[in-house]
């Protein structure tokens, strides 16, 4: 199933979306069962179960930093390229998520149409990734399993690079510097008024590191294959699973391990696996997919009844979660994105992958 340009490349990056697009639903499908059983959705109050969902995510920023911060630094950055890419490889599978939270928030009111002012402000918020209500249902937002804001801090970061190439390249990109310093003031303005979280940001600058290295330190590079190395990584990637989820020092203690990774340490062998790399290939679309089939299964068909019951009895039912979810993912990947990858042009392909330039998606 593996596209011929992810399967010749040989980074650990494509097979370790996989890992942490799973985790992803992993930590979906246990909010899932407190929610059902308390009414609340809210990450779960032990740390290792809540950062299931902070980590993956974390280092998702982390690989978006570094995809997109190789592609400009000391080099001659086509912008109006690289936003048509992001929204070839980013617009069409929302879009897609988004026709379900329309259809099940619209199953769930019973058709009954508020007006269309709110309407209106609803799908507003929706395209912008702040999500929200649907018609007025208040759970529409669940439906996506509210990974939704992740995508919003991803296009910020995108529209600032013309501002990051300025710096670092000492360069000025005319009307793309212009309107990146615009959004990046907006940002700081958004980040005083508590808005856009500034930490959040520091991941996509994490990302930046392994760049800085490989292009002024490339013989340092062979080291990170020990596997000593291999060990540090896992170690501290175990100890961020129980710290504060994005945090300062979580993000301090992941930039290490993703800058081992992103190097070319491979886990001895297993972010090599050709199974992981296919799980990875999917991942923008295990990601954005899950929370319908969470949804489906347990607020529409009611597959479990959650009254007198645990968590343990509860997990049973994970393997067929994620295995619908896998099935969907590779049908919505070969159906949504796969034909708006394919027009994106092959030089950008080559770089990225078909999989994930991806968000979080994205490289």
């Amino acid at each position: 199933m593996l596209t011929a340009s992810t399967a010749a490349r040989s980074s650990p990056l494509d097979a370790l979306r996989g890992i942490l697009a799973t985790a992803v639903i992993c930590h979906h499908f246990v909010v899932t069962y407190f929610w059902k059983a308390t009414g609340i959705w809210i990450p779960p109050q032990s740390a290792v179960p809540n950062n299931l969902g902070a980590v993956p995510v974390s280092l998702f920023f982390m690989i978006t930093g570094f995809l997109f911060f190789g592609k400009i630094y000391q080099r001659r950055p086509d912008f109006l390229d690289i936003f048509k890419s992001r929204v070839l490889r980013i617009m069409p599978l929302y879009a897609f998520a988004l026709i379900f939270v329309v259809l099940l928030s619209l199953y769930e009111t019973g058709f009954a149409f508020i007006t269309l002012k709110e309407l209106g402000q609803e799908v507003f918020k929706w395209l912008v990734f702040s999500g929200g209500s649907f018609n007025g249902f208040i759970h529409s937002n669940i439906m996506t399993g509210g990974v939704h804001w992740t995508l919003r801090y991803e296009w910020l970061f995108y529209l600032t690079l013309p501002v990051i190439a300025a710096l670092v390249n000492k360069a000025w990109y005319g009307k793309y510097s212009l309107a990146s310093l615009l959004v990046f003031a907006v940002i700081t303005v958004c980040m005083m008024l508590g808005i856009v979280k500034p930490a959040l940001l520091l991941l996509f600058v994490a990302g930046f590191i392994p760049v800085l290295i490989k292009r002024h330190f490339p013989k340092s590079i062979a080291y990170m294959a020990h596997p000593l190395v291999s060990v540090a990584a896992l170690l501290l990637i175990a100890c961020a699973m129980k710290l504060e989820a994005y945090s300062v020092l979580q993000i301090a203690t992941m930039a290490l391990p993703f800058m081992i990774l992103a190097l070319g340490n491979d886990l001895f062998g297993l972010l090599a696996s050709r199974g992981l790399k296919s799980l990875g290939e999917v991942s923008y679309s295990l990601y954005l997919t899950h929370g319908v089939v969470l949804y489906i299964a347990f607020s529409i068909l009611h597959l479990y009844s959650f009254e007198d019951t645990q968590l343990t009895d509860f997990v049973v039912h994970f393997p067929a979660i994620l295995l619908t979810v896998a099935l969907l993912s590779y049908v919505t990947f070969n159906w949504v994105e796969k034909p708006f990858i394919r027009v994106r042009k092959p030089s950008i392909m080559q770089t990225e992958g078909v999989g994930r330039s991806q968000p979080l998606t994205t490289d």
